[in-house]
């Protein structure tokens, strides 16, 4: 069995924790996987993996092979990618996770744009409100909006989104705009439900950053979901601008308190840290970099 086939597939298995999930990345069986890593292990002498019913784990033989291994297949990955740097095509394949509203409003135009420039390479758009494991995943490039907490990662800031207070034409109609943080809190509230900071809404006004204590009526982890919760009468909420400026432009949505706004959320592109790191993560990122600034609501940094 060819080494460097074997070598990785042991790297999958090994972040992604478990041999069904390598085989349907890899379009094998579970013990098609199983026997790679199996005639692995005899070849090299030593026990790789500790294998039970509910979990697969590295031994420490396992996590210094891995640690190796990782290093030659970046090796060789870099040798070939640098073999095609005089060529403008991009091959091999691009995962992309960004948060779904993002994601599918404006990121999946700018990775089908990006894909068709190279129809050598095959793309895949993740969307949806999570934080990706992008190691254990094998994500490529993740988009994340607002603080990092991902040690090991690198993180290049691509621009600023806005967000703005807006509500439904008919509930300010029958309610009222409010135009005081005073009188926003008495209003009902449409927010992310794992917001951070919970009903104390992070604002910026004439004055500078301040919290407004809200009472939360509807509250969900999509932002599509938010938009149309607001649409519907439900009460204020806070909204991405790219998202909802189409809304705003045709009157089905309206800004309220336009002297205040949610805080702004930086947006980062973050992939794997490593010496290596593939042409095609490399000029996704800087088309990213120069197509992102060019929606409104989202800022050149």
């Amino acid at each position: 069995m060819d080494r460097f086939t074997t070598m990785a597939t042991f790297v999958r298995v090994a972040q992604l924790g478990s041999l069904s999930a390598a085989a349907r990345e890899l379009g094998l069986t579970q013990p098609a996987v199983s026997q790679q890593v199996a005639a692995l292990e005899r070849r090299l002498g030593v026990r790789l993996l500790n294998r039970s019913t509910r979990r697969l784990a590295l031994t420490e033989a396992g996590e210094r092979y891995h640690a190796q291994a990782r290093r030659i297949l970046e090796a060789v990955a870099e040798a070939e990618d640098g073999l095609a740097e005089a060529s403008d095509t991009l091959t091999g394949s691009l995962r992309v996770h960004a948060p779904a509203g993002l994601g599918q409003a404006h990121l999946a135009p700018i990775l089908i744009g990006f894909q068709r420039r190279h129809p050598e390479l095959a793309v895949e758009l993740i969307a949806d409100d999570r934080y990706a494991d992008l190691i254990g995943e094998g994500v490529d490039v993740a988009i994340r909006l607002g603080a990092l907490a991902s040690p090991g990662m690198v993180a290049r800031r691509l621009a600023t989104l806005r967000r703005i207070l807006v509500a439904a034409p008919d509930y300010v109609a029958a309610h009222g705009s409010p135009e005081t943080p005073e009188e926003l809190a008495r209003h009902p509230h449409v927010r992310f439900s794992w917001a951070a900071a919970g009903d104390a809404v992070p604002l910026v006004g004439p004055d500078g950053p301040l919290e407004v204590r809200v009472r939360s009526r509807f509250l969900a982890n999509n932002a599509f979901v938010l938009v149309e919760a607001i649409r519907a009468g439900i009460g204020i909420g806070g909204a991405q601008l790219p998202l909802v400026q189409p809304l705003l432009d045709r009157g089905a949505l309206v800004r309220v308190m336009p002297g205040y706004a949610y805080a702004p959320l930086e947006v980062h592109a973050v992939y794997p840290s490593g010496r290596f790191v593939p042409r095609r993560v490399r000029a996704f990122v800087d088309h990213l970099a120069t197509a992102l600034p060019g929606i409104p609501g989202l800022d050149r940094d």
